[in-house]
């Protein structure tokens, strides 16, 4: 590491008080900065000696006053008390969350800046003057206080006023009610420490120091009560202070406004707590050799880490990496190179970022959602199915995973019993119905001591045991924490919240050597500390400094009247941060994102602004680009080997399989999708329908004129009959009911227990209905007419030039009338029922608005050359969505000049078998290779357009 800051006061004491330093206390910014410079004073050190005391300013408040800092949740739950006392309300936890988490920032602040609750908290809407209790208000706190409310109007306020200024006048009462509340019970939040030393002194208390010097290093900005502090300290010359900085930050001779910038508290605290005479800060005068280097986006950051640390990399604390956002810290990890030899990574990976905690959060959903009914508990598949593929789920319980998944889809299982999912020790665990918040605790801890369990004994996934240790860490004491609350029962909703706020602050550490090799860390480690090597990541306007208000009930005027801390203030100390870091390094690369991705801006850190402009820093500008090409995608063709053509006699006489209708349509439509269908036997995915969409309407149609009709196979239906259907609405409502039933399992569940989800099947039922009842009206008016069959199943070997081919399929429905045989399809969708020639069916182009006619004029000649050879026979279509039109027709038509003709397969026959001669001579030919139709707009919703590279 650079001969820095830290080093130079280690040489200094030790040079100046070796032997009493035993007697010190030294006070950092950070627990980081106190590991580096004991470092330095061991290099120092040439006999056995006692290390002084290393304390971070938090430590060294919470080493004078006597009450324990609580945590937070228990300060949530004892405000949440006093509240509800102070107030006369009875809110809920759940309610008065968000408000706790404000109050105890607000409280903190209040206490650290040493303001007066009572003049923050005053209303003065009634006030046209402020009167002469608060002349000793300086201007600056009038004009805010004027400022704030001057927007309330006594006899004009909103409801969100009159609420704000309902709990504006609690905070004074709930404030000291709390503080009396801790003080009880020897327990503080850590602003009322200070608070308490700060009026400790002032009330002339004396503070007992054991230390003979306490030393503060480092520190920049400072609230009213630790100066307070400093300020004792300083006249009873118990204290010596020390400022980092650099010539940047100095104030410069004839500055008009130097209210902005890193060097803001820098020359006041300077002034006010001067560091020792003959003590020589190191300064850098010339400055580092910065590059600034603008990426494509945050991901591409990484190349330039793995090409800077490969040529720049010095070993033993020397090189840093530092991330602006932490949630980079894995992707940077992945780009260190492997001359690296060791690695530290000061800062720990979020845990609402790893694997885990998504799992947790997803068995979090499962449980909101989970139903209990008179058998037992129900889960719904939309929680059900993202734990089942989740990653961890899958790699332990890979086989009952897959089987679960396929079951749930292929039955269309909208709500599943738990039971049935408790196929082994794991899914016993996860797919449980909890109750309360003590209940969510085991039910967690127990899932996750089985998943390391299971993670155990691969050697591998250390990482992931360290997820899942870390989360168990935390839920284990959370629960340690609500039961000392006495709130162990708490709803699992209220636990959820906790556990969530609890995880935000929470990391999984990293082992490492300290003081070796690479350090990885994080902006606020860096304080105090020097590199000689940098590379900073994610430095974007947004990211460093970030632009988010923090979270408060006080209003920025009076944060800022008050000197309460603002989003300025948060601005100005993270550029002390930046500048002070690099100022000392030999060569620092600076990166930041061209590309927006989320809430991340593209725009550069206004840091970097500064450095060129403002500072006139060594600045080298540069943009990474990798060597960019662009390649054609490959051409989708699937040529006929031996193989393929192997399949394609499977549809040949003597095999099992044949080509239907339908799936000659597909090759018709597009040669390479029928390649993907029924070739190499890539299944379309299945997805679990809960709604009757077009296709499970038209299935439930379809069903429910086949149950009407089938006991009238091989009779003459006449009008009466299907009057009769028509006026029993009962009958018709049973059979729809058992449509939904056999195409939605959950259906009748869905009118029972979970109506809520199944909501809009109600109007699709009703939809049917009235489909139905239009459809029977026109059959009504058709009939009488003989049901030949439904459903029959039809199969023929098709002899076409040399080709001898199996082709069948299933006939919705076969009439006769009038001594024709007609071939009925039902459609929901669209098409055309007039083609303009037999040529348009097989035109690739026209087909998909002319297939229902090629469909039905297959199944018409399949027919023929089986059972009926000289029987007239008429194809026809069953437009279901044309039903209420007048225009309404279930013949299909052809052109023949100005006029059209319904088709009858004879006259027809002959073009129509060359067309279809030709299209199975195309298919089974080998020198004519499977390829994607080119007109890429019909791939738009093809489900295999990503393997065409469309």
């Amino acid at each position: 590491m650079t001969s820095g800051f830290l080093n130079s006061i280690a040489t200094y004491y030790y040079q100046n008080s070796k032997d009493e330093l035993a007697d010190y206390c030294f006070v950092f910014p950070s627990q980081r900065a106190g590991i580096f410079f004991t470092n330095h004073l061991r290099q120092l050190v040439d006999a056995p000696a006692w290390a002084p005391e290393i304390m971070t300013i938090s430590d060294f408040f919470a080493s004078l006053s006597k009450p324990i800092v609580a945590d937070n949740i228990t300060l949530l739950f004892q405000l949440h008390q006093v509240y509800n006392q102070v107030s006369g309300k009875d809110t809920s936890f759940d309610e008065f969350l968000p408000w706790g988490e404000l109050f105890l920032g607000d409280f903190d602040d209040i206490d650290k800046y040493l303001v007066d609750v009572d003049q923050l908290f005053s209303n003065l809407i009634s006030y046209k003057e402020l009167d002469d209790d608060y002349s000793h208000l300086n201007e600056k706190q009038l004009d805010a206080i004027k400022t704030f409310w001057g927007a309330f109007k006594a006899e004009q306020l909103s409801s969100h006023q009159s609420q704000f200024l309902e709990n504006w006048e609690h905070i004074p009462k709930v404030y000291k009610a709390f503080k009396d509340k801790l003080t009880v019970q020897s327990l503080a939040f850590e602003g009322m420490v200070y608070r308490d030393i700060a009026e400790r002194i002032k009330s002339e208390t004396h503070l007992d120091i054991k230390w003979k010097k306490i030393v503060f290093v480092g520190l920049n900005a400072l609230t009213p009560a630790e100066r307070k502090l400093m300020d004792n300290l300083k006249k009873r010359q118990l204290a010596e202070f020390f400022w980092d900085f650099s010539p940047w930050m100095q104030e410069k001779e004839g500055e008009i406004m130097p209210t902005r910038g890193p060097g803001l508290f820098l020359n006041e605290n300077k002034l006010r707590y001067p560091s020792p005479k003959d003590f020589i800060i190191p300064l850098n005068e010339t400055g580092p050799e910065i590059s600034i280097t603008a990426v494509a986006n945050p991901t591409e950051q990484l190349k330039s880490v793995y090409t800077f640390l490969k040529n720049e990399y010095e070993s033993d604390l020397k090189t840093a990496i530092v991330l602006a956002d932490e949630t980079m810290l894995m992707p940077a990890l992945h780009g260190i190179p492997e001359n690296v030899d060791r690695v530290n990574v000061t800062m720990g990976y979020p845990l609402n970022n790893t694997p885990i905690f998504g799992l947790v959060n997803l068995l979090f959903e499962m449980q909101r959602n989970a139903r209990t009914g008179k058998d037992g508990s129900w889960l719904y598949h939309r929680h059900v199915l993202p734990i089942l593929q989740h990653q961890y789920i899958a790699l332990l319980a890979e086989d009952d995973c897959r089987q679960l998944h396929k079951k749930l889809v292929k039955g269309n299982v909208i709500f599943v019993k738990a039971k049935e999912l408790q196929s082994n020790a794991l899914f016993k665990l996860i797919f449980s119905k909890v109750n309360n918040g003590s209940e969510l605790a085991s039910y967690l801890t127990d899932i996750l001591i089985k998943i390391y369990e299971l993670l155990q004994p691969q050697e591998d996934k250390l990482l992931e045991r360290e997820f899942v240790f870390a989360l168990h860490k935390s839920i284990v004491r959370l629960q340690d924490l609500l039961e000392q609350n006495q709130q162990a029962d708490i709803t699992p909703e209220t636990w959820i919240k906790l556990y969530k706020k609890l995880a935000d602050f929470q990391t999984v550490p990293f082992k490492g050597e300290p003081l070796a090799g690479l350090q990885v860390m994080g902006i606020l480690e860096t304080r105090a500390l020097d590199f000689d090597k940098l590379i900073i990541l994610d430095l974007n306007e947004g990211v460093f400094p970030k632009t988010s208000a923090p979270n408060t009930f006080i209003p920025a005027t009076l944060r800022a009247g008050f000197e309460l801390p603002t989003i300025e203030f948060q601005d100005t100390i993270f550029s002390y941060y930046f500048f002070r870091l690099i100022h000392r390094a030999k060569k620092v690369e600076l990166l930041y994102s061209t590309g927006a991705q989320g809430m991340k801006s593209n725009e550069m850190s206004r840091y970097l602004y500064q450095l060129k402009y403002e500072f006139n820093a060594k600045v080298q500008s540069q943009t990474s680009s990798g060597n960019v090409s662009l390649l054609s995608p490959p051409d989708p063709v699937a040529k006929k080997t031996e193989a393929i053509m192997q399949e394609l006699e499977k549809y040949k006489h003597g095999n099992d399989k044949f080509l239907s209708p339908s799936a000659l349509s597909v090759y018709i439509e597009c040669p390479m999708r029928f390649y993907y269908q029924k070739v190499a036997g890539i299944k379309e995915p299945d997805e679990i329908t809960e709604e009757a969409d077009a296709r499970i309407f038209g299935l439930i149609f379809h069903d429910v004129v086949e149950n009407l009709y089938k006991p009238l196979i091989g009779k003459e239906v006449e009008a009466a009959n299907i009057d009769s259907w028509i006026k029993n609405k009962k009958l018709i409502d049973t059979l729809i009911r058992e449509g939904f039933n056999k195409h939605l399992t959950d259906y009748e569940k869905g009118k029972s227990t979970f109506t809520e989800i199944h909501g809009k099947n109600v109007m699709v039922f009703e939809v049917i209905r009235r489909y139905l009842l239009q459809f029977l009206k026109l059959e009504k008016a058709r009939a009488p007419f003989t049901i030949v069959n439904l459903e029959p199943k039809v199969e023929h070997s098709y002899i076409s030039n040399h080709l001898q081919l199996n082709i069948g399929g299933y006939i919705d429905r076969l009439e006769s009338k009038d001594g024709i045989l007609r071939v009925m399809d039902y459609k929901t969708g669209t098409g055309d029922a007039t083609i303009s020639s037999i040529a348009d069916l097989f035109n690739t182009d026209k087909h998909k608005k002319n297939k229902a006619t090629f469909q039905t004029l297959l199944y018409s000649l399949i027919l023929e050359e089986t059972a009926y050879e000289n029987t007239p026979i008429q194809p026809g279509v069953i437009w279901v969505r044309d039903v209420f039109k007048k225009s309404y027709d279930t013949q299909l038509f052809i052109k023949e000049g100005k006029e059209k003709q319904p088709i009858l397969l004879q006259p027809v026959r002959d073009e129509f078998k060359a067309g279809l001669d030709q299209l199975f001579e195309e298919l089974f030919n080998p020198e004519i290779p499977f390829q994607p139709v080119e007109n890429i707009d019909k791939c738009r919703f093809c489900t295999y357009k990503a393997l065409c590279n469309r």
